[in-house]
């Protein structure tokens, strides 16, 4: 996100599509919904690997459990 902040006070390095519109408040504006869903994305991904790391490590009744 702080890559493709804008060209006036950012480092404009990535240039990221504009997808959504702004409020009516700031008209110039475009919410940055791509790398939003990508750290939902990839919070979700390590939420999944926690758990089955979790549920791993209570493995009582596998047969390759030490």
């Amino acid at each position: 996100r702080w890559l493709s902040s804008g060209p006036r006070c950012g480092i404009a390095e990535i240039t990221i599509p504009s997808l959504q519109p702004g409020s009516s408040i700031m008209p110039g504006k475009i919410n940055p919904v791509i790398p939003e869903s990508v750290l939902m994305v990839a919070a979700q991904v390590m939420g999944n690997d926690a758990t089955i790391a979790v549920g791993g490590m209570a493995g009582n009744f596998e047969l390759n459990v030490m």
